[in-house]
């Protein structure tokens, strides 16, 4: 049953995908605009990160092509949430305002799927492409040193963050259902900011805050130790269990919410 289930989410989330690529013909020149503001913008962060690093090979412990890495996680973390999930979140406020939001309820499936993932914004797929090209950068730097099994686990790794990093959205935007004009998305996107950097350079009351009680050095910080051979199988496990454990608190606050919800129209 549940199978049935999963096939038909998927089945729905493709025909999304679908009606997005058409649309894509329609915005060609947006998404070339993307494509070029986004390699800018990389570059700006290129230029930031070598200027932090000066004449220096290390800083705070890690290497100008391990920094180069975090960001390259970050930047594919960020623009791939953005893409599939992130838009149609912070778009829920506008929708809570509006009264649209009612029409996600009458749907026969989880409203709190279709509210994440009610449409997929192609145009901004290529975003994707400037944190996996330093991704890329980084194992092309540093190939003769790497594992095959660090290279697959960091993969994993990273993939076990963006479940993490869904799970942010999802809770913060639960709250928007009951105070839409609040602003939790906001804070969810300057909080998951922080991790452009490497958790390491702060200080260890905040490291052990970053792993525990705010989970964060799960989303970039771990999956760039895993390339590095610094990773382990628990800490990945320990990763997917809290990815886990955040959509399902954030869902079962998203249910209560519902349940308490009215109506801008009364």
């Amino acid at each position: 049953m549940k199978l049935k289930v999963f096939s038909h989410y998927i089945k729905v989330w493709l025909v999304i995908v679908k009606a997005s690529f058409r649309r894509s013909y329609v915005y060609r020149t947006e998404v070339l605009v993307r494509f070029v503001r986004t390699f800018f913008i990389l570059g700006v962060q290129i230029l930031l990160l070598n200027a932090v690093f000066g004449d220096n090979e290390i800083y705070v412990g890690w290497t100008k092509n391990e920094a180069y890495l975090v960001m390259g996680i970050w930047n594919f973390l960020n623009y791939m949430g953005w893409s599939l999930f992130g838009i149609n979140l912070f778009n829920l406020e506008n929708k809570v305002i509006s009264g649209e939001f009612d029409f996600y309820l009458l749907k026969p499936i989880s409203s709190a799927w279709f509210a994440s993932f009610c449409d997929f914004f192609i145009y901004n797929f290529v975003t994707v492409l400037s944190g996996l090209s330093l991704i890329g950068w980084y194992i092309y730097q540093e190939w003769s040193s790497l594992e095959y099994t660090n290279i697959i686990l960091g993969v994993v790794a990273i993939f076990i963050a963006l479940i993490l990093w869904y799970g942010f959205y999802l809770l913060f935007a639960s709250f928007t259902i009951s105070n839409p004009r609040n602003g939790y998305l906001v804070v969810a996107k300057e909080l998951l900011g922080i991790t452009k950097y490497p958790i390491d350079i702060f200080g260890n009351t905040f490291q052990i805050l970053f792993y525990t009680l705010l989970p964060i050095a799960f989303l970039t910080t771990v999956p760039a130790k895993t390339f590095m051979g610094e990773g382990s199988y628990i800490v990945l496990l320990c990763g997917l269990l809290v990815g886990i454990a955040t959509v399902i608190i954030g869902k079962n606050i998203w249910n209560r919410n519902i349940r308490n919800y009215v109506s801008s129209g009364g």
